[in-house]
């Protein structure tokens, strides 16, 4: 149980039935895009991101400062812990910045929302890594644009800023609006 305002509250869980394959990863993204909208307009997710902001000394206006302190934020205080065995989680911004803990997916979902709350544009990329088996995509992360040009943020793996995994089939796609549109990319 969560308290809040010295009331207990329990936190809501949707289960939702989502199809196998490709079909099934794109409403997963999608509903990670809502995530990350919704946390954007959370006022508590953006106060802590300015609060990042400022512990990291990041100067108003410097936006490329305040993508790194995020970024480097998130790698340094969320722990990398994966799903339940079998059962694909969610988790909301908010939930994240309590539970700090979560896969990528999660740490997506938290940095994005961040990111988007306090100006910054964001897309989803997701990318596969079998051969055999186009267009199944296995990991998730976030790209923000800088400057102009789209630069990956992956905090869960121990490379900086900008680096992407290596795959064989990327897909983008927008998370600002509510009919998310992709695009593929062959690694």
């Amino acid at each position: 149980m969560i308290r809040l305002c010295s009331r207990f509250v329990v936190p809501r869980i949707r289960v939702y039935r989502v199809p196998h394959g490709s079909a099934g990863t794109l409403v997963t993204a999608r509903m990670i895009a809502r995530l990350i909208r919704e946390g954007a307009k959370d006022f508590y997710v953006r106060q802590k991101a300015i609060q990042i902001f400022r512990g990291y000394g990041v100067l108003p206006k410097n936006r490329f400062g305040e993508v790194v302190a995020l970024f480097d934020w998130v790698k340094k205080n969320i722990r990398y812990t994966r799903d339940i065995f079998r059962t694909e989680l969610l988790h909301s911004a908010r939930r994240m910045l309590e539970l700090r803990a979560g896969d990528c997916d999660d740490m997506t979902i938290l940095l994005g929302a961040m990111l988007m709350s306090t100006g910054h544009p964001v897309r989803l990329a997701l990318a596969g890594f079998r051969p055999h088996k186009p267009h199944a995509y296995s990991h998730i992360y976030l790209e923000v644009n800088v400057r102009g040009g789209w630069l990956a943020l992956d905090p869960t793996m121990p490379f900086s800023l900008g680096w992407a995994p290596p795959a064989l089939w990327k897909r983008v796609c927008e998370v600002e609006k509510e009919e998310m549109k992709c695009s593929s990319e062959t690694g």
